[in-house]
């Protein structure tokens, strides 16, 4: 089965590989915008940040939190996003919303990142492994996988206005299926990040404390 898989990745690659391109290059424009926005962030607003962090810092150690209300928060944060990139799909118009919301994660990824490097040198970076890597090793790559089906569908879509002779419903079965996947990979994410994220930062808080 992981062999057939493999086989359909490396066709849909052949196939796509402009989207797969132009979904890594906004992700990638976007990360790089979150570097460069905290490279330009006024003092008193870095100033705010950081004292927001070293107080949450300071409570983290001993932080308590509901694994159920926080679960459902999470799951209903990261599934509205992909409930959301998979409806834009079913539209042309949708398009560029798709790269905004891509845009967008990458560079709040990248401006959290940088910010934590900045302030906390060694230990920023630790607390970015802990807090913000375990459930974007899941998050991000279902999200752009997310974005690249959503896009190829609406431009599939695009070329059916065009040409009636373009089939759209096994299109569809396969970006429904693709879609219901990467749910199930965001759901894992919202999971980790609920149960083992916060073992990690209380790990990571109580060494820089």
């Amino acid at each position: 089965m992981l062999k057939r898989f493999g086989g359909i990745w490396a066709a849909s690659l052949r196939q796509s590989w402009p989207v797969y391109l132009t979904i890594l290059l906004v992700f990638a424009l976007g990360f790089a915008a979150g570097v460069y926005g905290v490279q330009k962030m006024q003092s008193e607003q870095a100033l705010e940040l950081g004292s927001y962090l070293d107080h949450f810092l300071q409570q983290a150690g001993a932080l308590e939190v509901d694994p159920v209300k926080a679960l459902r928060d999470v799951l209903y944060n990261d599934l509205m996003v992909i409930l959301v990139v998979y409806l834009l799909g079913l539209t042309v118009i949708g398009i560029p919303v798709i790269l905004v919301i891509i845009f967008t994660r990458g560079f709040v990824l990248g401006f959290t990142i940088c910010f934590l490097a900045r302030e906390k040198s060694v230990q920023g970076i630790i607390l970015a492994v802990t807090a913000v890597l375990p459930q974007n090793i899941f998050l991000i790559p279902a999200l752009l996988m997310g974005g690249v089906a959503s896009l190829s569908f609406a431009l599939l879509l695009a070329r059916r206005f065009y040409n009636s002779k373009v089939l759209v419903w096994p299109s569809f079965v396969v970006y429904s299926s693709l879609m219901l996947v990467v749910m199930i990979c965001a759901a894992g994410a919202g999971l980790v990040e609920v149960y083992f994220t916060p073992f990690l930062v209380k790990l990571a808080a109580n060494y820089m404390f």
